[in-house]
């Protein structure tokens, strides 16, 4: 089973797209354990102090989310790679390639690049909005 885990993520770290068939809650647990034992603020003995560095209180919380609690980017670029969060700034980079691939694969050959945000229901619809009236300035939305 760890051997599985662990060519699974290779491929998936290798090639950058999605993989032909799901993964099994063990392998996807699997890489995230991974990830997340790059992040600084998960090295046994250290006390981050960084703004972005995770403290989470209560192991229960931090269990849930994988212990995955790290911030990633730098001061004025979201997308730069977090010296001290390597395993989230991994998790960034894979999800906005896996994202592209299926970009891709719905018909949108042309596309180059892409950028996984997390933002909440509210925040994805106004900033949906605000685009689109920007490419069409005369459309009238509501």
């Amino acid at each position: 089973s760890f051997l599985f885990c662990f060519v699974d993520t290779l491929v998936l770290c290798l090639q950058r797209k999605l993989p032909d068939s799901g993964w099994s809650d063990a392998t996807i647990e699997h890489l995230l354990s991974e990830l997340s034992a790059m992040d600084s603020n998960n090295f046994l003995g250290n006390v981050g102090v960084g703004e972005r560095e995770g403290r989470v209180y209560s192991q229960l919380v931090a269990r849930r989310h994988f212990r995955l609690s790290h911030g990633v980017g730098r001061s004025g670029d979201i997308a730069a790679i977090q010296p001290k969060a390597a395993g989230s700034s991994l998790m960034a980079q894979l999800t906005a390639s896996l994202a592209l691939d299926i970009i891709k694969e719905s018909g949108v050959k042309r596309a180059k690049a892409c950028l996984v945000l997390p933002v909440a229901t509210g925040m994805g619809m106004v900033m949906t909005y605000l685009t689109l009236r920007q490419q069409r300035p005369r459309a009238r939305f509501g």
